[in-house]
């Protein structure tokens, strides 16, 4: 049962874990996870995990504490009081960094003695066996991108099923993206078709539907954007040509995002849809009940995002006025400008277009506190 989209079950671990002992990447992963251990001996200690929870104790927990600890200046989060082993959720997630996002909510999981959650990972990403057999390995299970409209619907229907498979009959959570794909430009806003995606797998009605997937609204923010030059590229390309991802682009946004300086981290998991607040929903048109859901669970996600100094920064700067000056130095408005112009001169085209990309980026967020 849905074999081409599932994570991996116990019974597949030991010889996933022999897959990944035996790559080529494997001692590339491991000089960062453990930058002190012969490699024979790691492969030794690897080939004696036998379950998904060993793996992500003996692996996944050192390697995001590492992750924290060389590239965070502190990752705090709150918002899991709210959450219980026996009422999964529906994570939706605004969506910065391809891997982090849902990896430090795993993170935060497992810190407050929670199950972590299963998490969709795109067919795009999950290509060669290494990165299948890691991803699998840790609870991540696979959407398709793309494809023609009988395509699309299959998969939409497929991933679908999955998700409610797993939160009515596993008993575990999933986290989804708010929207395909990663925001850009600092805006984060909720695709309704994502929401319809995940109802088009009952036939019950809208609130049944809905209320069934415990719908949880997630808040990460950066005070460094992951891949932030990275995006400033593709958005410039974007205005001019269609962008086109050069060969292993996926994977090396990966690496960038996981190893990237980050400043400070902030993860809020807000409060669950509410009964009411579907009921709300639900007056409306069967069309127009999913962008009303949509905007409330945009509110909840900008209400709990984080603005830093370089979000007030970059505002300031934007608009030619002082407005947040108090949030922040003239040192640390200097030191951000200096950020900006050492990374913006590594990327070909108009300066003065890139810088106000650039800045768009980082000033979004407060725009979309001030509209909320």
């Amino acid at each position: 049962m849905f074999e081409e989209t599932r994570p991996y079950n116990d019974n597949e671990i030991p010889a996933a874990i022999g897959r990944l002992a035996s790559h080529p990447y494997f001692p590339i992963v491991c000089s960062y996870l453990f930058p002190h251990q012969e490699i024979d001996y790691l492969r030794t200690e690897f080939s004696k995990i036998t379950t998904v929870n060993e793996f992500q104790d003996k692996v996944m927990y050192k390697l995001l504490t590492a992750t924290i600890a060389k590239t965070t200046n502190g990752f705090e989060y709150s918002g899991l009081e709210r959450l219980t082993d026996e009422h999964k959720c529906t994570f939706i997630g605004n969506h910065r960094d391809i891997v982090l996002d849902a990896s430090l909510l795993q993170y935060a999981l497992y810190c407050s003695h929670l199950d972590t959650s299963e998490i969709t990972f795109g067919d795009n990403l999950m290509k060669g066996e290494f990165v299948t057999d890691f991803g699998k390995i840790n609870k991540m299970f696979r959407i398709v991108r793309g494809g023609n409209i009988k395509d699309f619907y299959k998969n939409s229907m497929e991933v679908s099923s999955y998700m409610r498979y797993a939160i009515t009959q596993k008993n575990q959570s999933t986290w989804i993206a708010q929207r395909n794909g990663r925001t850009k430009d600092g805006f984060d806003k909720t695709e309704p078709g994502v929401l319809k995606m995940l109802a088009m797998s009952s036939d019950k009605d809208f609130i049944e539907n809905l209320t069934e997937l415990n719908i949880t609204p997630i808040a990460i923010s950066y005070e460094y954007e992951s891949c932030d030059f990275l995006k400033t590229q593709e958005l410039y390309v974007s205005r001019y040509q269609k962008y086109v991802k050069a060969p292993n682009e996926d994977f090396n946004s990966i690496l960038c995002g996981i190893t990237q300086p980050k400043g400070q981290v902030s993860m809020v998991v807000t409060p669950s849809i509410t009964l009411e607040e579907l009921e709300k929903c639900s007056l409306f048109s069967k069309t127009e009940r999913f962008s009303y859901l949509a905007k409330i669970i945009d509110k909840r996600i900008v209400s709990n995002y984080k603005l830093f100094k370089n979000n007030y920064i970059a505002y300031d700067i934007l608009q030619g006025s002082s407005m947040f000056a108090a949030n922040y130095t003239n040192q640390e408005k200097k030191d951000f400008m200096e950020y900006m112009k050492n990374g913006l001169d590594k990327i070909e085209g108009d300066k003065d277009e890139l810088t106000s990309i650039f800045l768009g980026i980082y000033a979004n967020p407060v725009r979309n506190m001030l509209n909320n």
